[in-house]
């Protein structure tokens, strides 16, 4: 699912709420947040929804702290509210405030917790490598400069690495693992 940037970060939210992608037409960071209070958390339901998606999952709770962090935001789970980092959230039986950690704020998310990784939330592991569906989407959607030409001294190590992942996808067409490796290989090594 490829999806348009909002200066540079992507609506964390964008498979909920007939979100269209994300896309603010390229307007910049200062439209996100209101596009995430105006569409996403808008009304109680919708805060429910997304609340009990974040705690459910492990994807949707990185991306959501990536762009939160990317706006200086932080996401209060109690009341499902943006606010900046210098603010704290007001709630009847006290504030919750994000906190730090050694000048850097330990999760854009507080009162939600982290998702443990469930064993089918992966595609493969091989070698000690995980292969996350949402970690591939995410790198294959990445804008990556590539170059036009493997220079002269790569090229033999390349065609070793690239020789060695088409042997393992034509041995085993149907392990994922194997996909995935020659799917990575000009995104990473181009």
């Amino acid at each position: 699912m490829a999806s348009t940037p909002i200066g540079g970060l992507q609506c964390p939210f964008r498979e909920f709420h007939c979100c269209s992608d994300g896309r603010e037409g390229g307007k910049g960071v200062s439209h996100l947040v209101p596009h995430l209070k105006a569409l996403h958390l808008c009304s109680e339901e919708r805060r429910s929804m997304l609340w009990e998606a974040i705690e459910g999952d492990l994807g949707l709770f990185m991306a959501v702290g990536e762009s939160l962090k990317g706006l200086k935001q932080w996401l209060c789970g109690r009341c499902m509210h943006i606010h900046a980092l210098s603010r704290a959230c007001h709630h009847s039986d006290g504030l919750v405030r994000v906190t730090l950690e050694s000048e850097e704020v330990r999760s854009h998310i507080i009162g939600i917790l982290k998702p443990y990784i469930k064993d089918s939330d992966f595609l493969g592991a091989k070698d000690g490598l995980v292969l996350d569906a949402r970690l591939l989407e995410k790198v294959l959607q990445a804008p990556v400069f590539t170059v036009k030409s493997i220079p002269h001294s790569c090229r033999l190590a390349f065609s070793h690495a690239l020789k060695e992942a088409l042997y393992k996808v034509v041995a085993q067409p149907s392990s994922v693992g194997a996909w995935v490796q020659l799917l990575l290989l000009p995104q990473c090594t181009l």
